[in-house]
């Protein structure tokens, strides 16, 4: 296994379940996700998710659509989200990690973006629409740049696919606790434990669960269980409440309560 951030934040937890806060960046602004990033590492997040503005954002529910809306409407493209990271690596070496879809990488270049999300310091890359056996340029640009691949597996997900994720992924293992979209109940779970098992045993990769994990006792289900919890939609949810106002206070919030929960 290749050493990172993300491969070394973990190993400084093992046995402990972390918390990856996932924020939309631009919402509400560009200056106020830098902040956000900032409150969550005080918090004690183990890594941040930061999510590009996609018109289109098929794995998404509406919570984190509507943030993506509201970016894209004020202007934020690919190059602002690197260069929020950017600004955020000047003083922190928290992981970083950008979930984007295909279309924004091949629209920059694969290879154009993995050089650029390198430099900017990111660590890790989700492309929720690219499957491992296609564009295969475009993983090996993410190699060649040293950014981990991080792909979602779903209680869908058979037992003769599995393999074939688990061999692309680095850094750790996206686990999803139901289908659907984020944020909204429902869809199909299936047995969390049985697919967590799976994992863990076809790869030596931590696990991060996500999808419909909202509340400090949502999170501490998770205790012991996952590597970390992967919570996005309930952030977005507060940025809504009052874009204006007390924004950074909310979130850090709720963050500071996950946290705890997980120990």
């Amino acid at each position: 296994m290749r050493s990172s951030r993300l491969t070394s934040a973990f190993a400084a937890r093992t046995g402990a379940t972390g918390l990856i806060p996932f924020l939309t960046a631009g919402y509400p602004s560009l200056d106020v996700s830098l902040e956000m990033m900032r409150a969550f590492e005080r918090a004690g997040a183990l890594a941040l998710e930061v999510g590009v503005p996609f018109s289109d954002p098929i794995a998404d529910g509406p919570d984190i659509q509507r943030a993506s809306e509201w970016a894209l409407r004020a202007g934020v493209g690919m190059r602002d989200v690197l260069e929020l990271v950017a600004r955020f690596r000047t003083t922190s070496s928290l992981p970083v990690i950008v979930m984007t879809y295909a279309n924004p990488v091949a629209r920059l270049g694969a290879a154009t973006f993995a050089r650029e999300a390198a430099a900017a310091g990111v660590d890790g890359v989700i492309l929720s629409d690219l499957p491992p056996d296609e564009l295969g340029e475009t993983w090996t640009a993410m190699d060649d740049a040293g950014l981990d691949t991080i792909l979602l597996v779903a209680p869908t997900t058979s037992a003769e696919r599995l393999p074939r994720l688990l061999e692309r992924c680095r850094g750790f293992v996206y686990c999803l606790s139901r289908t659907g979209v984020t944020g909204q109940a429902g869809g199909y779970a299936g047995a969390l434990d049985e697919r967590l098992a799976a994992v863990r045993s076809a790869s030596g990769l931590p696990v991060g669960v996500g999808f419909g994990i909202s509340t400090p006792s949502d999170a501490a289900a998770l205790r012991g269980r996952a590597d970390a919890a992967i919570v996005g939609a309930a952030f977005m949810r507060l940025v809504t409440q009052d874009p204006d106002h007390g924004v950074v206070e909310r979130v850090e919030g709720l963050a500071r309560g996950l946290v705890e929960a997980l120990r």
